[in-house]
Formats: structure tokens, sequence, C-alpha cells
């Protein structure tokens, strides 16, 4: 009876974690199917058991009237979201009822998520996610930001960034050995053609009459300015109403 007691406590210690982990796409809008759902589900537990970090899905039609990116960041804190002491992870919020062009998004980043996903790496999610998200097709939206978080994070891994390094170390030891090869080559030269003819004029052999420039063309180089196509409220950083620091990404869609 004891083992039995015993083995029913250890079953319930393994499945208690899990049910508090909770949901991590919580569609309140209702524009996901609920095989999307599932999909999504499973692709955020594959990253979060990989990398140790969080990914939380939310949509709603209003926030009444609240900055996106707080009511996401107090979401995301006051439900216990994120992994280790810092919380680390990252929030999508949709807002949807606002209608097309007028609909709301914004990413929080938590902890390490913070440094991952700096400027850089938020314009290339927004990049990935917004064609779907203004054609309505909120599940291929979700997916892509999905794949593009996994994508980053595989890429800031320790290892990627070590080999990342090591080859920019090799590089730079090409380079530094090919400007020393150069200046030990040309010390070797003991004679050199002049670089202009007053060098072969003998004193008092030449004299110039007459001085012209003569104007020939114009060149002309005209550069596109690129823009994002994030637009909207912007980001930064920012404190929650639990004390908790986030940066941020916002815009319209």
């Amino acid at each position: 009876m004891k083992k039995i007691l015993a083995l029913l406590l250890l079953l319930l210690l393994l499945v208690t974690p899990a049910l508090a982990d909770g949901n991590r796409v919580i569609d309140d809008a209702d524009v996901l199917s609920a095989s999307d759902e599932a999909t999504l589900e499973q692709a955020i537990t594959l990253i979060r058991e990989k990398y140790q970090f969080d990914v939380v899905l939310l949509t709603k039609t209003s926030i009444d009237g609240k900055t996106p990116r707080y009511y996401a960041g107090d979401y995301y804190d006051d439900r216990g979201f994120g992994y280790g002491d810092k919380h680390d992870g990252i929030i999508l919020l949709l807002v949807t009822g606002s209608g097309v062009g007028n609909r709301d998004y914004t990413i929080v980043n938590t902890g390490r998520g913070e440094k991952i996903f700096d400027d850089d790496a938020m314009y290339e999610l927004e990049d990935a996610m917004l064609p779907s998200l203004r054609a309505s097709n909120f599940s291929a939206g979700m997916a892509k930001f999905v794949s593009g978080v996994e994508a980053r994070l595989e890429y800031m891994t320790p290892k990627n960034r070590t080999t990342r390094a090591a080859v920019i170390i090799f590089g730079a030891g090409l380079v530094i050995g090919l400007i020393v090869a150069l200046i030990l080559k040309g010390q070797m030269k003991t004679v050199r053609r002049k670089i202009n003819a007053q060098s072969y004029i003998r004193d008092g052999s030449f004299q110039l009459n007459r001085v012209q420039d003569i104007y020939l063309y114009t060149t002309t180089t005209r550069r596109k300015i690129e823009t994002s196509s994030g637009g909207g409220h912007g980001g930064g950083g920012f404190t929650g109403s639990s004390g908790t620091h986030h940066t941020s990404h916002s815009g319209k869609f």
C-alpha cells in the first residue's frame, strides 16, 4: 500500500508542473483554428525545451485603450511566464478589433530576450510576420514569428557564437598576415619608379608658361534610403507594474 501511495505521489509531482505551465497560445480574439493552436503550441514547447526560453502568443479584440506594450508586459509578468530568475522569454500581442491597417501588435522581451532580440532582430521578426498579418492570415503570421524566434535563438547559442568568433579571428589573422607580407615586400625594393616627372627635370631646363584646368564632367551618385516595414509606435525599454524590465517593438498592421 505504501509503495502504491508513493508511486501516486511521484506521478502527481510529475504532472503538476505540466498543468501549472498552461498554454502559450492564448487566442482570446478567436482568430486561430484548434489545429493551428495545437501546432503553434507544439512548436513553442520544442523551443522551450531546447533553449530554456519562453514564447507566448496572445490575441485580443481590445485592451480597453491601454498601451499595448504595457498590457503585454504585465500579462507576461502576472501569469508567471519565463525561465529563471529573470523570466527569460518573449511575448507577441495582437489586438485585432480596430480593422485592417489600424490593428496593434507589440513584441515584448524579458530577461535574456532583451539581449538576444536587439533592434535588428526585432525588425527581422516584424518583416517576416507583418505581410501575413496585414492579409489577416494570423496563423501564418504567428508561425513565421515563432520560426523567427527559433532561428534567432539558434543563431545566438554559445556554440554558434564561438564558431562565428573563430571565423572572424581566422579572417583577421589572414588580413594581418597579408598586410605584413606586403610591407616586407615593399621594403625589399631598392630601386623605385618616380611618381612624377619633376624628379627627372634638371634645374633651370624647363619653364612653364601656361596653366589651365579643363572641366570635363560631373558624376552624381544616388543612394536609396531604406525604411522599415514595421511602422507604428516604435519601441524601447520600460518597466512593468510588477517592477520587471522589458524591451519592446510596437506598431500597426
